[in-house]
């Protein structure tokens, strides 16, 4: 049985899992769905070899011979991560891999979904949700410069129960220069934009959302336009915190308590990428401070020389911002944006999950 993808995204009591090669999956998926490869990434493109030399036939009996030893591997694996859902099974374009899967499925007796034109359908209604989205959502929008603790302060809003978007956190990366350290896997486009609109959807029946203020682009990934003028006309929160505080918190962030030869290159590589905005004699001497060690000195200079002339729009004096909050207490400042959220909010219909909060 096929299901579209709007119709199989309605329902919870679907398992979603995705049967194309590892390869396909780590560049793009539906959020939630577990890969369980027909092929793996070898078999997968020497199969694509055959089809395109000897033609459909041939790649499909060599397709057969590969997988039927792994059959009752395969169903095992599924009827097990399914745990008595119906298991809703996805290839790339709702092709053979996910057809002849879910026909050996249903041979066993288990009752398997198929999704209509696969991952393809699932970028499309991806593409055009978010091309027409409508944002009814007030944003409150959170600045401030490097090392103040905008995200620390968004992940205490969430505990606390507000509604809030960590784009950085689901773009796997910071935003600046440095803002892919320390992140395992590099998100794809694909992959952020369907954790946005999931995030999005979660939210759509709140009044307002908490954000960090974001240009168009974060690293490789770039942020819909409809969002990016939301968050120009939103709430602007301003967060300060004192120069050595943001120091602490940026080596916090960046450096643990081990620094092994991988992190060192990364932090190597990153300055060396500055090198034509700060100059060789002054990366040079980066490079000698982070070789011994001087994490403190490193954040400290680059404060001064990098990060608060280039984002000097989060300085009260060069940009207009409706509220500044003192952020040296992570804790309190938190507290205080739940303030602000629930004044301004229309009596007895703010935030659904803030006002239940004791502050």
């Amino acid at each position: 049985m096929e299901i579209d993808i709007g119709e199989a995204l309605k329902r919870s009591d679907l398992f979603f899992i995705d049967v194309r090669s590892p390869h396909e999956f780590k560049a793009a998926s539906i959020p939630g769905a577990l890969n369980i490869p027909l092929f793996d990434d070898r078999d997968h493109h020497q199969l694509g070899i055959i089809y395109h030399q000897l033609g459909e036939m041939e790649a499909r009996l060599a397709a057969l011979e590969k997988v039927a030893p792994r059959l009752p591997l395969l169903v095992d694996r599924i009827v097990t991560a399914s745990t008595g859902k119906p298991p809703l099974l996805y290839c790339q374009r709702g092709g053979m891999r996910s057809l002849s899967l879910c026909e050996v499925l249903r041979l066993t007796g288990i009752r398997a979904l198929r999704l209509k034109k696969g991952y393809k359908a699932y970028r499309s209604y991806i593409n055009k949700k978010l091309k027409n989205y409508k944002l009814n959502n007030k944003l409150f929008v959170l600045h401030g410069l490097t090392g103040v603790g905008k995200t620390a302060v968004l992940q205490i809003l969430a505990e606390k129960g507000c509604s809030i978007i960590d784009l950085e956190g689901m773009a796997n990366h910071r935003g600046s220069v440095f803002g892919a350290i320390g992140f395992s896997v590099n998100r794809s486009q694909k992959d952020f934009d369907a954790l946005l609109l999931q995030e999005l959807d979660n939210y759509a029946e709140e009044n307002n959302i908490i954000i960090e203020g974001e240009g168009r682009r974060i690293g490789n990934i770039y942020l819909p336009p409809f969002l990016t003028e939301a968050m120009k006309s939103g709430f602007q929160i301003l967060l300060n915190a004192p120069l050595e505080t943001r120091v602490n918190r940026i080596v916090e962030t960046y450096i643990p308590t081990a620094v092994d030869d991988k992190l060192l290159q990364e932090l190597k590589s990153a300055l060396e990428n500055l090198r034509k905005r700060l100059g060789s004699k002054k990366t040079d001497q980066l490079l000698v401070m982070l070789n011994d060690g001087q994490y403190h000195n490193i954040a400290r200079l680059m404060c001064a020389e990098y990060y608060d002339l280039f984002y000097s729009d989060s300085r009260p004096e060069c940009s207009q911002f409706d509220v500044v909050v003192d952020a040296q207490n992570l804790e309190l400042a938190a507290d205080e944006i739940i303030k602000i959220v629930g004044k301004l909010s229309p009596a007895g219909n703010q935030n659904k999950k803030t006002i239940h909060q004791n502050v």
